[in-house]
This record gives C-alpha cells, structure tokens and sequence, in this order.
C-alpha cells in the first residue's frame, strides 16, 4: 500500500523518469557485480571463469580465507593503512575546506586550485614524484636536510615505510574528501550557530553541540568512500608498500591479475572483492544508521540566509603555515620534480653542476599521434561519464530520499555497493559482454565510456547528503501553488542542489580524466586516453617523456578548476 500511494502522489512523470534512471543504474552497476560474484566460484585457476573447461568451485574462497599468512601479516597492514589514511585525509580535508569556505583566509581562491592537485594526475605519476622527493637515499627532501643539519648515511624521511604509505595515500586522497565537504560548508545555514553564541556558548561548545551535528551526513558520505577508495587502490602500495615490505589486501588483487607467469587468476581476485562488499554494506549501515532522522540535518529551508565569514584573528599565521606546508608537499615540489624532470631528466637540482636545459621530450609528444587521440578520447570520455554519472545519482537521490517506493533501499545499497567493484572486474565484464554482443563498440571511445559509468556512489551520497539539508515545506509549497512534479524539480530542487551536483561533476570530470585501470583492461589503438599513454612511456623508461606529459595534464585540467571558482560553491572563497 505504501509503494502504491507513493507512485500515486508522484506522477506518472515522475515514475517514468525515476524509474528509467535506476534500470540504467541497474545495468551499469549489477552486470560488473554479476561477473565478480560468478568469477569467485569459477576454477581452477588454469582456466579463465568464462571458458567452458572451467568448473564450479570453492577453491578461490578457500586458498583466500584459510591463508594463515593473510591473516596475521596483510590484515593487521592493511587495518592499520586503511585507519591510518582515513583519520589524516579527514583531520586534514575538513581543516582545508573550513578554512577555504569558512574563514577569511587570505588567497583562498588559489588554495582551491592547489589543493585539488593530487586528482589532476595519474596516481603513478605522483608515487614517482614523491618517491624523487622522499626517497632515503636521492630525495630532494632528503638531500637538502642532510646538507643542512650535516647528517650522513640515507634519510631522514623514509617513504618506503607504513608512515610514507600513510601521507602519500592522504595527500591523493585529501582533495577528494575537500571537494565533498565544501558543498557541505557552504549550503549550511549559520543561523543556528548565531543561535548559539548569543545563548553565550563558547565557540567550540557551538562547533561541538551545532555544526558537527548539521554536517554529519555531508560528513559521513566522503569519509565512507574515502574508507572503501584506500582499500582498493593498488598504485601506491604497489609503488610504496611493496618495497617496505608492507602486505596490503590490494596489493593481492593486483598480484592475482598480474602474475609473474601463468593466466591471470580472475577467480582469487573476485574472492578478494568480496571483502570489499562486505566492508561497503557494513559502512552503509553505519550510514543509514547515523541519518536515519534526516529532519535533524535540515538546514535549508524557505527563509532566506547569509553565509558568514569567521575571522581567524591570532590564529591566521598557523592557519597560514598549515595551508602552506600542505600545498607545498602536495602540489607545489610535486609539480617542480615534473616540471625538472620533463626538461632535465630525474636528476637532484645542484648549483655546481647543472644539466643540460632541453624541450626535446615536448617536441617528441607533439610529433607523436598517440598523444593528440588520447587527448581527444580522455577529454570526450571523462565529461559524458561525468555527465552520466551526475544524473543518474540526482535522480537515485530522490529516490532514496524523496519516495517511499518499496525498492528504494534496494537502489541504496546497488548504487553504494558500486565503489566497491574494482575497476579491473568492471573492465573484464564489460570486455567479456561487448564481446559476446557485437554490436560495434567494442575498441571505440563508446565502450569506456559505459565501463566509467558504474560510479554512482559518489553522485549518489553527495545527492542525498543534500538532499537532506533541503526541507520538503519548498517543494510542498510548489506543489501548493499547482507547480507539476518536473516543474518543481526544475525551479526548486535542481537549483538548490546545483552547487553539490557541480563538485560531483567536477570531481568525476578530473577521476575520468586520470583513470587508468579500465581503459588499459580495454585499451585498442582508437581508444587510448592519456593515462595509458602516461604509463607506457613510463614503463618504456622514458621519464623526461613521462613527466612532460603529466605536465601537459595538469595544464589541461587547470581551466575546469579555475572555472570552477564561478560557480555558487565557490562565491564565498572569492569575495
């Protein structure tokens, strides 16, 4: 009865549009999830789990869970890896997006635009860059502090240790987070808080008992994508982990699909994956859990507000040198290392000898045809992913917070369970499905573009964390006035939720751009982008090459940033 009374006060409209978003949804996120669940019980590992000779099995399930070395050693690294990251990147986001948004902190426009450098670049790229500047032996970091307290031997920063893993998983990590956070901060009303400090609440009693609570949802959703995101990235540990001699969950996955010789084993990977699902259903629970009385979170209603700016006073100096030492770790020395590199090689800057200054590895990009159709396909691929991606989670937010359809928790689970997918089981079902249904787009632009489209996670969280803070007495009031479903969805709902859907695009845009995992999985001639040309170049040895086309990256990516600042989210930074 309830899901028949709230398809009647929702419209047909309404239903055929919702309706339409979660079968695309649907397809997009459970055929990947399909694959994985039937690759994990397919074996033995001499087989392929799509092949004919291959059987039902429990032996992926099994060799996974009955590993004594998984337990005692690469649980503990991975537990303390994942704990380690989440608390850094949320301690240090939330402090760049409150200061950003919400104080009067000077050049916060520019902070914007450094502070979102770790998404413009292949993760790769940048392991390489802080390795060049943290590595124990010939990091630039290292090098200038053992000249300048006259210490001898190797360090005294050691990436290659669980602390390095840590700040370099937090620096990729932090802008993402950033991002989430700052439609948060600035859709919030600050009346309450106004409320507060004239009842004579001191302002950390108003930011403990006030704002943390109204921002809990907006909160929550980046540090639970956050959480899954670390457990499935395999770039660093790879690249950092590995040589510490850290076992993380990760890494395994890649080690299965990447053996030193054989097939790769898809059945152990998806085994693997199911830990992320469960830890993505575990977190959803805590999710729901802690926003189950959305009326709690409201903080915009019909009346109007200003957002306020909070002067720092005494505390603007170290909010100054914590701004300044975080852009120049995470932006700034990454960006010279690329930009040293691209013209002099992988070479330590010294006064007594400097190298030959050449643009050789430039001339050589240009010249290279490669370079300009991977250009073309990442710049059309990252924006209609994006786009896609951006839509169909506005309208499973709606669903899930807007209806009371009985398959609304459904839509939920499906749409969050997507971040826990990992890209390279996304890019085999959708290789193993165009395969098998030719319909002529396989090895085209066309095919990335339905594999990108399986993260609905973020749009979806964000959609909903906003969609909280948006009070139902507006759309009520449309609905009053004899405004249709669309019609108020179109001049009320959409504009107020215009500035968290542009982060999310934003932020889809540039993770489109950069990503690598599944477009190697199904890279052809036609569709190579430039994170895979990055990366052969970078496996080719040639390094000036490599970092002279994370350069041209960054350089690309910079106007949708800038751009970015025009944007409702961003008035309040550049005022």
């Amino acid at each position: 009865m309830a899901a028949t009374s709230a398809t009647r006060s929702l419209g047909r409209p309404a239903i055929l549009v919702l309706s339409a978003a979660a079968i695309v949804a649907a397809y997009l996120v459970l055929v990947p999830l399909c694959v994985l669940l039937f690759s994990a019980f397919r074996g033995p590992p001499d087989y392929l789990p799509f092949e004919s000779q291959a059987r039902w099995s429990l032996e992926n399930l099994a060799a996974l869970y009955h590993n004594t070395a998984l337990l005692g050693r690469m649980l503990p690294d991975t537990l303390m890896s994942v704990a380690g990251t989440v608390i850094c990147t949320s301690v240090t986001a939330f402090a760049l997006a409150w200061l950003v948004e919400r104080t009067d902190m000077p050049g916060a426009r520019w902070a914007f635009v450094l502070i979102l450098f770790p998404l413009l670049i292949p993760v790769n790229i940048l392991a390489v860059a802080w390795i060049y500047l943290m590595g124990p032996n010939a990091g630039w970091l290292n090098v200038a502090l053992r000249a300048l307290l006259g210490l001898e031997g190797s360090g005294p920063i050691n990436i290659f240790s669980m602390g390095g893993l840590i700040l370099c998983q937090s620096l990729v990590l932090t802008p993402y987070v950033f991002l989430l956070l700052l439609a948060t901060l600035r859709s919030m009303n600050p009346a309450m808080e106004e409320a507060s400090a004239a009842s004579g609440a001191s302002q950390f009693t108003t930011f403990r008992r006030v704002t943390l609570p109204m921002l809990l949802p907006g909160i929550l959703a980046p540090v639970i994508l956050a959480t899954i995101i670390v457990l499935e990235q395999f770039e660093l540990p790879l690249m950092i982990g590995l040589p510490a001699r850290l076992n993380i969950f990760a890494y395994r996955i890649y080690y299965e699909l990447n053996p030193a010789d054989g097939l790769p084993n898809y059945g152990a990977a998806a085994a693997i994956s199911f830990v992320f699902l469960f830890v993505a259903v575990l977190l959803l629970f805590v999710y729901n859990r802690a926003v189950r009385h959305a009326d709690r979170f409201t903080t915009i209603t019909g009346k109007a507000y200003r957002q306020k700016q909070l002067k720092l006073g005494r505390w603007k100096l170290p909010a100054i040198l914590f701004l300044c030492g975080y852009l120049a770790l995470a932006a700034v020395l990454p960006a010279t290392v690329l930009v040293w590199t691209s013209f002099f090689g992988f070479t330590v800057p010294s006064l007594d000898a400097l190298p030959t200054y050449s643009a050789a590895a430039y001339r050589s990009l240009f010249s290279d045809h490669r370079f300009w159709l991977g250009l073309r396909n990442t710049l059309i691929v990252a924006s209609l992913s994006a786009l896609v991606v951006t839509v169909l989670g506005a309208a499973l937010g709606l669903i899930i917070t807007r209806t009371r359809l009985r398959w609304r928790g459904a839509v939920d689970v499906m749409s969050f369970l997507s971040i826990g997918i990992p890209s390279v089981i996304v890019g085999l079902a959708v290789m193993i499905i165009f395969l098998t249904v030719p319909i002529g787009v396989y090895g085209t632009i066309w095919i990335l573009l339905i594999a990108y489209s399986y993260r609905l996670a973020t749009t979806t969280r964000t959609a909903r964390a906003a969609l909280m803070q948006i009070h139902t007495e507006l759309e009520e009031a449309s609905t009053a006035s004899g405004a249709g479903w669309l019609t108020t969805q179109r001049r009320i709902v959409l504009p107020l939720l215009a500035p968290a859907m542009a982060s999310a695009f934003m932020l889809l845009f540039i993770i489109g751009a950069r990503e690598f995992t599944i477009p190697l999985v199904l890279a052809s001639d036609d569709n190579i982008v430039i994170s895979v040309l990055i990366w052969r170049l970078y496996q080719a040895g040639q390094s000036a090459e490599t970092a002279a086309l994370a350069t041209l990256v960054i350089l690309a990516v910079l106007p949708v940033l800038l751009l970015a600042r025009l944007l409702p989210i961003a008035r309040s930074s550049m005022d």
